[in-house]
């Protein structure tokens, strides 16, 4: 039996290597959007991270991401998703898009649902004439393509017809307001709110799963699974940042 409730010091690749097959109930994460550009005769990236250099050229930031998404399809359980929390920088908007279609193009996964998070607060663009603030992101739902009809979320039954025996479901839009973070943190700059992924787990989640999330960063997910009575698996190549999230969610 492995352990859960543990976060582990390393990439997320070689943990999902060594995770059993269909362990885990759902994965919930952020990764690196690849914002930093290379600019001539400049810094080599501007650095959100303490240690993940966020600059990989676009092809290689595909061809990374296709890897991972050929962890999580071992190790995820049947009929569950991937909660992919992933958006765009000024240099490059098109990057969601590209790497969206490369990743249902290449591997057993498509696109279930888009969730827009609206943010609290936009990220302005105060030097640009014609760019908009950015006030919302968006939650990619993958599910594996034969999964497409029998995926599970936890909507509730609202009714049922008494002539057909047609269930109808609760309402529940693809639209969740929360704040951007849990607050600043040198380490980790980039960061999502617990408040987004309890909603989120609220959505896809059930009490007693094991969530995965491999860009662990300071703890977000842990602290949202915990308070879901949900248990948790994290991936992180930043030591520092790991035992921040140790001392945070007060595990050894």
């Amino acid at each position: 039996m492995f352990e859960i409730n543990k976060i582990f010091n390393e990439d997320c690749i070689l943990t999902m290597k060594n995770l059993p097959e269909k362990s885990v109930d759902l994965i919930i994460t952020s990764p690196p959007y690849n914002t930093c550009v290379k600019r001539k005769g400049g810094p080599t990236d501007i650095g959100k991270y303490d240690i993940y250099k966020d600059n990989k050229t676009e092809t290689e930031y595909i061809d990374w991401s296709i890897e991972i998404f050929n962890g999580y399809d071992k190790i995820l359980k049947d009929n569950r998703v991937v909660l992919y929390n992933f958006s765009y920088s000024i240099d490059n908007p098109s990057l969601p898009y590209k790497l969206v279609s490369k990743i249902i193009e290449s591997t057993n996964w498509n696109i279930a649902d888009t969730i827009i998070w609206k943010k609290k607060m936009s990220i302005p663009h105060p030097a640009s004439y014609n760019r908009l603030n950015r006030i919302c992101e968006f939650i990619w739902v993958f599910a594996r393509k034969l999964e497409m009809k029998s995926f599970i979320t936890s909507k509730k039954i609202a009714s049922i017809s008494e002539k057909t025996g047609q269930k109808y479901y609760e309402i529940v839009d693809n639209f969740i307001e929360a704040k951007n973070n849990d607050g600043s943190n040198k380490l980790n700059k980039a960061t999502f709110s617990t408040e987004l992924v309890t909603k989120l787990i609220d959505i896809y989640g059930q009490e007693g799963d094991l969530i995965y999330d491999s860009f662990f960063g300071i703890g977000t997910t842990a602290l949202a699974a915990i308070d879901k009575k949900c248990n948790f698996i994290g991936s992180e190549i930043s030591e520092k940042q790991c035992e921040y999230a140790r001392q945070k969610i007060q595990i050894l």
